[in-house]
C-alpha cells in the first residue's frame, strides 16, 4: 500500500466531509477540507521516503517497522493525557458559551501540536 490504512482513512473522512459541505453549498469549508485531505496525503507520501526521519514518518502516521510504533506509543501517551484535560475544559466552556465548533477545532490545533513535539522528544530519546 501506498500509505497507512490510518492515513487511508484519515483522508477519506475529510474528503467525505468536504463533498457534504460542497452539497450544502459551503464552499469555503469545502475548499479546507480538501486542503486538509491533499496535505494529509502529500505528509504521508512523504514520510514513506526511504531516506525519511524518524520524526517525519511519526508525524505522518507511516511507521516503518517495530521501534517507529514504540516511539509513536510514546507520543500518543501524551496526546491521550492532554486531550483528557482539553475535553474537560472544552466541555466547561462549551457549556458556559455555546462555542463548540470554535472550541473542537482549537481542541485539533492543540493536540497536533502536543503530538508533534511528544514524538519530537520519543523519537530523539529512541
Amino acid at each position: 500500500m501506498p500509505v497507512s490504512i490510518v492515513n487511508i482513512v484519515l483522508v477519506g473522512t475529510l474528503l467525505a466531509g468536504a463533498i457534504a459541505t460542497a452539497l450544502m453549498h459551503n464552499w469555503f469549508s469545502a475548499f479546507i477540507l480538501v486542503a486538509a485531505g491533499a496535505a494529509g496525503l502529500g505528509a504521508a507520501l512523504y514520510a514513506r521516503r526511504p531516506d525519511s526521519r524518524d520524526i517525519t514518518r511519526l508525524n505522518a502516521i507511516e511507521y516503518r517497522d517495530e521501534r517507529d510504533r514504540v516511539l509513536a506509543k510514546e507520543g500518543f501517551a501524551a496526546v491521550g493525557a492532554a486531550a483528557l484535560i482539553l475535553s474537560i475544559i472544552e466541555v466547561v466552556l462549551a457549556t458556559v458559551f455555546n462555542q463548540l465548533v470554535l472550541l473542537a477545532c482549537a481542541q485539533v490545533v492543540v493536540l497536533c501540536i502536543v503530538w508533534g513535539i511528544a514524538n519530537s522528544i520519543a523519537a530523539r530519546r529512541g
